[in-house]
């Protein structure tokens, strides 16, 4: 039998049922007063965590990260052994005979056409005494620089390998006068690795240097002559060199001595008058043999190409006071104070190189000016290095390396 509800329960759903058709005004109150007061309580709780999620975010962005993490971070390659480094050169040098070998038969003394890119392989022995780059492929490969290796490029791979390399910095090193191919290799060699530089090292090498032979051993004013002629030949190559290589996005970092800056000082300015700015980090200038008062005329252009100049000079650079005798002007690398130039007077720790016999202009490759060159790169400031003070007022120099 089907089963019929009585009116009673009838009537009972159909007073428990809310009609549809008209909402009951107390219940609609009642649920706007729910959802009005959820919702103040949802904005008072987002202004509540937001203010403290930013501030837990901005504290733990300005928590300072220990130095020595920062170090560690950047040194990728500890540098305490044995290595072969590729070396990558970019040369003017005209060309000899020998096309896979970076020694002193590849490049001559005379500018080429156009310039020559290519990596070198050099062996740098754990065991040597810094500054020195004695080199001989037939003795023990810890003791003595070697070459093991020629590898030629072109412009667009050279620049690829420098872009896609997996540090942000790349350091350009500029040799100077009486310098051959096979020696500014060395040294730009020993400079990474003595420095543990973390990114590509580039050996920028004009056509410096003399004949092996006894005459051109003993013509040094013929020599310095030609090499001077060929260093202005090389400006408009550098300045190219330098677009080219600041089209990677690296940090440059740029160290010239002696008469390279010849070649670099007005290739920069050039740049600097075209309207690039701030393309060079840390502009790194060794004994420059360059007009004390041409360089003044450079000078802004030089400080807006770069981030830094320091400038490391000695007024007891033999070089120097002989080059200031055949040119008839002071060197800017006898010490002058610049502005904007961080000046750093090096005679008291000038003891020579071994191989540079005395002439007290080698400085830049020994420990004292490297370990200062090693902070610089860190970014330190002048007066928070080791070794640093300041000079008096009446010197020519900002500050002086103390021994």
């Amino acid at each position: 039998m089907k089963y019929k509800p009585s009116k009673s329960e009838t009537a009972s759903q159909k007073t428990d049922t809310p009609s549809t058709s008209q909402p009951d005004k107390h219940s609609t109150k009642l649920s706007n007063s729910v959802v009005s007061s959820s919702a103040g309580i949802s904005v008072s709780k987002w202004f509540f965590w937001v203010p403290i999620f930013f501030f837990i975010v901005l504290i733990t962005a300005c928590t300072p990260t220990k130095i020595g993490e920062q170090i560690n971070k950047r040194i990728t390659d500890p540098f305490d052994e044995t290595k072969n480094l590729n070396v990558h050169f970019v040369t003017t040098r005209r060309e000899m005979g020998a096309k896979d070998s970076c020694e002193g038969n590849s490049f001559g003394f005379i500018t080429d056409i156009n310039p020559h890119y290519g990596i070198c392989i050099v062996n740098v022995p754990a065991k040597h005494i810094i500054g020195d780059i004695s080199s001989d492929n037939n003795q023990d490969k810890h003791s003595f620089f070697q070459f093991k290796g020629r590898v030629n490029t072109d412009e667009k791979e050279f620049l690829s390998k420098i872009k896609t390399s997996g540090s942000e910095e790349v350091l350009v090193f500029v040799h100077g006068f009486n310098v051959n191919f096979d020696e500014a290799v060395l040294r730009a060699g020993q400079i990474k690795y003595d420095l543990k530089f973390p990114g590509e090292v580039v050996v920028y090498s004009w056509p410096a240097g003399a004949d092996a032979g006894l005459l051109g051993q003993v013509m040094v004013k013929s020599t310095y002559d030609l090499n001077f002629t060929e260093a202005k030949i090389n400006r408009e190559p550098f300045a190219n060199f330098l677009k080219e290589i600041s089209s990677t996005g690296k940090k440059i970092q740029l160290v010239v001595h002696s008469m390279g800056h010849q070649v670099v000082l007005p290739s920069i300015a050039s740049l600097a008058k075209s309207g690039k700015s701030k393309f060079i980090s840390e502009l790194i200038l060794n004994a420059p043999d360059f007009d004390k008062n041409e360089f003044e005329l450079l000078l802004s252009d030089l400080t807006k190409s770069s981030e830094r100049i320091t400038l490391y000079c000695s007024p007891g650079d033999n070089a120097l006071i002989a080059s200031q005798k055949v040119n008839g002007a002071p060197r800017a690398g006898m010490c002058f104070k610049y502005s904007g130039v961080d000046v750093i007077n090096v005679n008291e720790v000038d003891d020579p190189v071994l191989g540079v016999g005395g002439l007290g202009h080698g400085y830049y490759s020994s420990r004292p000016i490297l370990t200062d060159i090693y902070q610089v790169l860190l970014g330190v400031s002048v007066d928070k290095r080791l070794f640093i003070r300041k000079s008096g007022p009446k010197n020519g120099e900002n500050f002086v390396l103390r021994k």
